[in-house]
């Protein structure tokens, strides 16, 4: 009868492929932030990121050139991948959406002096509200600071104010011929029910000229009735035009009348050392016909994210009318799981002891104190302690038939941390 003394914790050999990984055992971080850009056609978004984990960080962008700073200027729309690589050429990546800021609502009004006699003197005096930095176009001519036109004809005119975002809005006035009554044009408007609703309304009110009254709204053809149904938010330009051909115009603004939704999210831990395992449930009541985004992305019919890092994230939801609300919501590090922890404990009792794989210099640089360490050594374990013929694992005798299936169960769940 013979005692066989080795096992799997002091063992100088490196006969299992990967220990000398300089990557096992790290746990790198990238966190960072998403500047959107000032409008939807312009490229002034920016991500900065920083990593955590390892020492000696560069970035890359999309695959490009790495750099020494986390910081990305100039950036459009969209979706991006960040790399960070440390000084052992180890690499972690993660993913940005840098959005576009919605422009806003500009309203385009404008003082108008008609023609005497037949000459084209008549003038429009236009200024823009709801933002800053315009410059005018009048009929999709070349811009200019003033908004002021004249020499003009009688006729219709578009004015196109432009901010500095490059984000416009517009109205349409009319130059009415000397001896025209002054036609004066009031509106009152049913909101929309949703930014992508068309079911606002704009009912109109004229007085001056000589019925009857012709209507008409952003340049469309006229109609006897004074309400325009099925529209969507934004700006219109009703035009009135009497018996004598002489027109009056004004704008109307449809605005939106959401309903208040609201929005929560619950989450599954992603797993300490594989990470990108995390999940999020979103659920919203208060409306209905919804649709879910993560971080400012596309929209999706399904109300579960998967494969997330840990991190707070950014959950949206939209209804069927395009009516928004959003919430944040972190995915934590999951709890070791059961199966994990048997292992661990098992490694702890007959392995991670004082000069084997333990402390700051442990037998082949393998710590079977830290976790992920003992996730990433997952196939090494089971080769030396359970099928080793005899096992190399515990020093004074091979494990229990309890211990070797504890270590059996834990691999063929998967051989990670959050494993039960």
């Amino acid at each position: 009868m013979f005692t066989v003394t080795a096992f799997l914790s002091c063992s100088k050999s490196n006969d299992i492929p990967g220990s000398n990984d300089p990557c096992a055992g790290k746990s790198i971080s990238i966190n960072g932030t998403a500047v959107p850009t000032s409008s939807p056609s312009l490229t002034d978004g920016s991500i900065t990121v920083t990593a955590t984990g390892s020492t000696g960080f560069t970035y890359s962008l999309n695959g490009g050139a790495y750099q020494s700073s986390g910081a990305f200027a100039n950036l459009a729309p969209g979706n991006y991948s960040i790399n960070a690589k440390d000084g052992a050429g180890c690499v972690k990546s993660a993913s940005f959406i840098v959005t576009a800021t919605t422009c806003p609502s500009i309203t385009v009004t404008a003082t108008v002096t008609n023609t005497t006699g037949t000459s084209s003197n008549g003038s429009i005096s236009a200024s823009a509200s709801g933002s800053t930095g315009f410059t005018y176009s009048l009929n999709g001519g070349a811009f200019q600071a003033s908004g002021n036109f004249a020499n003009l004809a009688t006729g219709s005119y578009t004015v196109t104010a432009k901010d500095g975002n490059g984000c416009t809005g517009s109205g349409t006035f009319i130059i009415n011929a000397a001896g025209c009554a002054t036609i004066t044009v009031t509106s009152s408007v049913t909101p929309a029910s949703g930014p992508a609703a068309t079911n606002g309304s704009i009912s109109v009110t004229a007085t001056g000229g000589t019925t009857p009254y012709v209507y008409a709204i952003n340049g469309a053809a006229g109609q006897a009735g004074s309400v325009f149904n099925n529209l969507a938010q934004g700006n219109y330009t009703v035009v009135v035009t009497d018996a004598n051909g002489c027109s009056g115009s004004a704008v109307a603004t449809i605005g939106v009348n959401c309903p208040a939704i609201t929005v929560s999210g619950t989450s599954t831990g992603s797993d300490k050392c594989t990470n990108n395992t995390g999940t999020i449930t979103v659920s919203a009541s208060g409306s209905a016909g919804y649709s879910y985004n993560l971080n400012g992305g596309s929209f999706q019919s399904n109300n579960i994210f998967n494969g997330l890092a840990t991190g707070n994230f950014t959950i949206g939801t939209k209804d069927q009318n395009g009516c928004t609300a959003s919430v944040s919501v972190n995915v934590p590090i999951a709890t070791a799981g059961t199966k994990f922890s048997a292992v661990k404990a098992i490694l702890s009792a007959n392995c991670a002891l004082s000069g084997c794989h333990s402390g700051s210099n442990p037998q082949n640089g393998i710590n079977f104190g830290d976790d992920c360490t003992i996730v990433t050594q997952s196939a090494r374990i089971k080769a030396r302690a359970v099928d080793g013929n005899p096992s190399f694992m515990p020093p004074s005798s091979q494990l229990s038939a309890a211990d070797k299936q504890k270590i059996t169960d834990w691999i063929n769940a998967g051989g990670q941390h959050s494993n039960n």
